[in-house]
């Protein structure tokens, strides 16, 4: 299996940002509340529409259509300046819950309630969102995560904050359609494996 670096540029015209839930909801069947179990496995799945663009520009798009291939896309965050991260790193083997440690980030830095990061562990990419906003202090900060780690990072994982990245297999691919204008619009949603 290959991991296809898709296009940075046309930017999307659109993203959705989708939760797949890990978690077990349990309902008594003799009243009281339900229940919401957490469990590790959480993951995001971003739909992406591209703005109309020639089809000799789609054609470095071609990699959508990989079969048994993962693809890597740029998380846009349109609006939002993710600044000068610095060069941030796990700090520590074995962390697991729903709260990364990270170093090698830039004094002062904020990271930001809602903003995208990931985590290269093991030559793959995993996906997540601060829960909270974060003030980076002596170059480390403790980031409470929107889902639980996944899979276990080692002492000096790269940390992408300045550009995050999301890798998964490529699902719901609208039709390739050449327009009568000659314009190719293409919709896709990356689901993390």
């Amino acid at each position: 299996m290959s991991v296809l670096v898709l296009p940075t540029d046309p930017a999307p015209a659109n993203m959705g940002i989708a939760m797949i839930t890990a978690k077990n909801v349990l309902a008594p069947a003799f009243g009281d509340g339900e229940q919401e179990l957490l469990r590790k496995g959480s993951r995001y799945a971003l739909t992406f529409q591209m703005p109309p663009m020639r089809y000799v520009t789609s054609m470095d798009w071609d990699d959508l259509m990989a079969e048994g291939d993962t693809v890597v896309m740029k998380v846009h965050q349109p609006g939002f300046d993710t600044g000068a991260p610095g060069t941030p790193r796990v700090n520590g083997a074995g962390q697991s819950g729903s709260a990364l440690v990270i170093d090698g980030l830039t004094s002062g830095y904020v990271i930001r309630k809602g903003q995208f990061l990931s985590v290269i562990t093991q030559g793959r990419r995993f996906l997540y969102r601060a829960k909270a906003n974060v003030t980076v202090s002596s170059g480390t900060a403790t980031v409470p995560l929107r889902t639980m780690l996944r899979f276990p990072p080692a002492d000096n994982d790269v940390v992408e904050i300045a550009q995050p990245m999301i890798e998964g297999f490529v699902r719901d691919m609208d039709s390739w359609e050449v327009g009568v204008d000659r314009l190719v619009v293409l919709k896709f949603t990356v689901r993390e494996r």
